[in-house]
């Protein structure tokens, strides 16, 4: 089952269609699909917030990537993608720094949630700007940002209609958030977070397949996202399946 490179490599370009919506509407944004390689670049310099891709093992992608970087004053973190690989020594000479295989995870919507139904004392509602505070310091925490990475980060908040924010709570505290990335019929899932007090309590499971569950009934086929290591669990059981690991790449620290 999708077993072949062509088959993941367009559900890779069709998750990745969604998520240049979070991109596209920043103010001096850059978006370049090339030969083998692809380049989505925010308002900033933060290499993190912004991402590039190489699947293709044509030789002269790492100086056409990197002149684009030194081009825009702008550097990026980088996923490679199946040929790709073989520029790894490349991209290691130049400063890289190989942070290991990164899950591509995907749910092909089936009737395995159709009896989902919310645990008692929990509720579940869309987001709205009014929420941004603490959306902010759950994200500072979950993915250890400064304010710096924040302002920047918050910039791809509620950008298009098709992105939508849930927050789950116990009484009035958000316990647990996601980003629901809707594209055609697939639903990419981005940012995805629970603060450490409130983690072991199974919240994200529950907030995951409410989305699952919630697209699902509206039309959604396909449902995609990156798995961090400590997040695959959770994926493995709601049903997600692995596609595929991708390096990650970001720039070493100098010393």
């Amino acid at each position: 089952m999708y077993t072949s490179y062509e088959q993941r490599l367009a559900m890779l370009t069709e998750f990745g269609e969604g998520g240049l919506l979070f991109v596209s509407k920043m103010s001096n944004a850059v978006v370049e699909r090339n030969d083998g390689w692809n380049l989505m670049l925010g308002d900033s310099n933060i290499a993190s917030l912004n991402g590039a891709s190489i699947y293709s093992s044509r030789k002269e992608i790492v100086d056409e990537l990197l002149a684009a970087f030194e081009k825009y004053g702008r550097s990026a973190n980088i996923r490679l993608v199946g040929p790709g690989v073989i520029h790894l020594e490349a991209l290691e000479k130049h400063g890289f720094k190989n942070y290991g295989g990164v899950p591509f995870m995907m749910w092909a919507a089936d009737n395995s949630m159709d009896s989902f139904t919310l645990r008692d004392g929990l509720t579940i509602r869309r987001l709205t700007p009014d929420d941004v505070p603490v959306m902010r310091e759950i994200f500072r925490e979950v993915y250890e940002m400064n304010d710096e990475e924040l302002d920047v980060f918050q910039q791809m908040f509620f950008v298009a209609p098709q992105e939508i924010f849930y927050g789950l709570f116990k009484a009035d505290e958000m316990v647990s958030l996601v980003t629901a990335m809707v594209h055609n019929d697939s639903v990419g899932i981005w940012n995805m977070g629970t603060p450490g007090a409130h983690q072991k309590n199974g919240y994200g499971l529950q907030l995951l397949s409410y989305v699952m569950k919630t697209h699902k009934d509206l039309g959604a086929k396909r449902f995609y996202l990156h798995a961090t290591t400590a997040g695959k669990f959770l994926y493995d059981k709601a049903g997600w399946i692995t596609l595929d690991y991708f390096p990650y790449l970001a720039k070493a620290p100098t010393e």
